[in-house]
């Protein structure tokens, strides 16, 4: 068999939304397949399977290291998103049912994600900044009381993942003094949203029947996940049919890319049912 990784040559590229750094994206293989069916299905788990997603699909255009854990946790799940636009596709697809009483019906909701990226692009807030002593800290540009900030990364959602009091420990890592006041804090956390916008959000829509407000909340991590997740969940057929069929070598099959794999299994399986 031919080197698959020698032919496969597409992929994405954009900048990551946050750290700005240029990126290219490649399309998962059957090995990717695998850790997204093997991994753990929970909050942790998400985030250990969105970083090494990350680490094994990601280059960087400039060809210089990056260190996932050092990024915000926008980058990565914006990077979530770019890769179930690259193998899905960029319409998000689902329906709800209309939460009003005596109506239940089905509501469809659609949004592209590219637009979707495009609403929460990082823009200057309505408090203003500015770069403050240390790399990576900022400071209110108006505000005497000495308080700083870093915008929350990968390693720190590592930390407190999980924990009964996240926010409150999150903001012990990323704000100075710890004993910032409750309005300044507030400020401070506008600030970080709009610096690295949550692509957790809620999304709002009308009920075309009896015409009430639907509010659905959007985890993106979670759901381009679960639909990647569905769209690997026949790996396991696919290995063991083409082993049989064309006597590949488990490692040669994960190498292929999922439309070769796919199509090739396609032919086996008429193979075996003529």
């Amino acid at each position: 068999m031919q080197n698959p990784a020698d032919e496969e040559k597409e992929g994405a590229r954009f900048a990551l939304p946050v750290s700005r750094r240029a990126v290219v994206l490649r399309p998962p293989r059957g090995a990717e397949d695998l850790l997204l069916l093997e991994s753990g299905r929970t909050s942790t788990g998400d985030a250990l399977l969105a970083l090494a997603l990350a680490r094994r699909l990601v280059r960087v255009a400039d060809g210089d290291p990056l260190d996932w854990n050092s990024l915000s946790v926008t980058d990565l799940d914006a990077l979530i998103l770019r890769l179930r636009q690259l193998v899905i596709g960029d319409r998000i697809r689902a329906d709800v049912a209309c939460p009003a009483d005596g109506c239940g019906e089905r509501i469809d909701i659609a949004f592209g994600i590219e637009e979707f990226l495009a609403h929460h692009t990082p823009e200057p807030g309505e408090w203003p900044i500015e770069a403050d002593d240390e790399p990576g800290w900022f400071r209110p540009t108006e505000s005497a009381e000495g308080v700083s900030f870093r915008l929350p990364t990968v390693a720190d959602q590592f930390a407190v993942i999980g924990r009964p009091n996240a926010a409150d420990e999150l903001a012990q890592r990323c704000v100075r003094p710890v004993d910032v006041p409750a309005r300044l804090r507030q400020q401070v956390e506008e600030a970080m949203e709009s610096l690295a916008p949550s692509l957790s959000s809620d999304l709002s829509g009308v009920c075309p029947e009896c015409g009430a407000e639907v509010m659905v909340g959007f985890d993106a991590r979670w759901y381009c996940l679960r639909e990647l997740r569905d769209r690997a969940a026949f790996i396991y057929q696919d290995v063991d049919l083409l082993a049989r069929h064309y006597h590949w070598t488990e490692r040669d099959i994960l190498a292929l890319p999922h439309g070769r794999r796919a199509a090739y299994a396609e032919l086996a399986r008429r193979v075996e049912g003529t």
